[in-house]
């Protein structure tokens, strides 16, 4: 096996990008290094080994941390395209409470369905300051906007127990929305907004 070959192997401990835009020219410095040096000798190889090994792994850090900030990127316009849909989903719920209270007040009001109700709208008022709170990305918006959709859950979970008014939509919404954003909010990523993880 030449030279050139078994260098050319070891080129692949790069990572792919770099290999594509230099690998061509690493081959031609190393052609010189064949001319100048006697490649059968242990200290060339060493040589040759000790500089692909001191600068291969600093290389491929460098493109792993350049794909989780792509990631990272990627994952704080989901968030705030979730914010917008949790503001919007909260402004919905509280028109949507108010309009219950109306419809209410014109029968025979039980006290279990103004609590749950009042529930409701606390539910949904809760989600609008969650997603308020995630577009503000103030460095202590994070810790509401994780408590929020919490006590929302729970808000919903007690309406839906005192008086089952609510919807099939609304109980998906009223709880998947809260349960998605708990999860993206505590999904493990690199920290970019705020400064409180």
């Amino acid at each position: 096996m030449s030279a050139e070959r078994i260098y050319r192997l070891l080129l692949h401990a790069y990572p792919p990008d770099f290999r594509a835009e230099y690998g061509r020219e690493m081959v031609l410095v190393f052609r010189d290094q064949c001319r100048e040096s006697d490649v059968r000798t242990v200290g060339f190889w060493a040589r040759v080994l000790c500089d692909v090994a001191r600068s291969a792994p600093a290389l491929r850090a460098e493109a792993w941390r350049a794909r989780m900030s792509d990631s990272t990127r990627t994952l704080e316009v989901i968030m705030k395209l979730a914010a917008v849909l949790t503001v919007l989903v909260g402004l919905f719920g509280v028109l949507n409470a108010v309009v219950e209270w109306v419809a209410g007040s014109k029968g025979a009001i039980d006290g279990r369905y103004v609590i749950a109700v009042v529930l409701g709208g606390f539910a949904s008022v809760l989600l609008l300051g969650a997603g308020v709170a995630i577009l503000l990305e103030t460095r202590w918006g994070r810790q509401p906007a994780r408590l929020a959709p919490f006590a929302s859950l729970v808000s919903m979970a007690a309406a839906g127990l005192l008086f089952p008014w609510m919807s099939i939509f609304s109980q998906l919404v009223g709880f998947g929305l809260p349960v998605a954003l708990l999860i993206a909010l505590y999904w493990p990523r690199k920290p970019s907004w705020g400064s409180t993880p």
